[in-house]
């Protein structure tokens, strides 16, 4: 074989190399926009609401994070220093609830956790926050900022400007759907402020939902969201 020739197919084997570093490197960017980054063996930290603003604020995707700023749940840790709240709790003996362990658990978000759990810049006074239902949020975090990292590097098809379709998030990486049994771990009889708790009620009194995803009068109303079996609204058929 000639040198010429010799040359002529080193160039072809090396295009073909090419070609198959750039398929694999494509299909694995392709597979981290899906999925994000691997999951991390350590538990994922409480990272605060103001985290979650980064991507939740967008109106036209449900202003997520502007809802929960209207709702009590955002004031939960103001509240403690209510003349109401200070009045309950000189009955129970406590002087300042701002700074009890049995009344924080229930007006903080991980509020029981020990500190290697809370990610730097994570605020206490954000009272009860997204993750106190949806789950520490730092897996969610990351797996969505590098999907949108990798998404950047795409080569647009010239629709750039229209909505983007909701994600579906891979299996565990936040709760998406709190169940009953984790809100009545607070809405009981130990609260002072206690009042009977039903979950369909209580959802559409707080719900966040994402209008790019279809769903129907019953679920955007969350009847469609289990109770308690005692709950006597739910018996009543309300």
């Amino acid at each position: 074989m000639t040198s010429a020739r010799q040359g002529f197919f080193s160039i072809v084997a090396a295009a073909g190399l090419c070609a198959v570093i750039v398929g694999t490197a494509d299909a694995s960017r392709s597979a981290a926009i899906a999925n994000g980054p691997p999951a991390s063996a350590a538990p994922a930290k409480y990272i605060g609401s103001a985290k979650c603003k980064n991507c939740h604020a967008n109106k036209a995707h449900g202003d997520q994070f502007g809802r929960w700023k209207e709702e009590k749940h955002s004031q939960a840790f103001t509240s403690l220093a209510s003349p109401a709240a200070l009045a309950a709790g000189k009955e129970r003996g406590v002087a300042e609830p701002q700074k009890d362990a049995a009344c924080l658990k229930c007006h903080v978000t991980a509020a029981s956790e020990p500190a290697e759990r809370l990610a730097k810049g994570f605020d206490p006074k954000e009272g009860v926050g997204c993750e106190t239902c949806h789950g520490p949020g730092e897996a969610h975090f990351k797996a969505r900022m590098a999907a949108a990292a990798a998404a950047e590097g795409e080569e647009g098809f010239g629709d750039e400007a229209a909505a983007p379709a909701a994600v579906k998030l891979p299996d565990g990486e936040i709760v998406l759907r709190p169940k009953v049994e984790l809100c009545v771990q607070c809405h009981n009889k130990e609260s002072p402020t206690f009042k009977p708790f039903c979950m369909k009620e209580r959802v559409k009194e707080i719900a966040h939902f994402d209008p790019r995803k279809p769903r129907t009068p019953d679920q955007l109303a969350g009847k469609d969201f289990d109770c308690l079996p005692d709950c006597e609204k739910c018996k009543g058929g309300k």
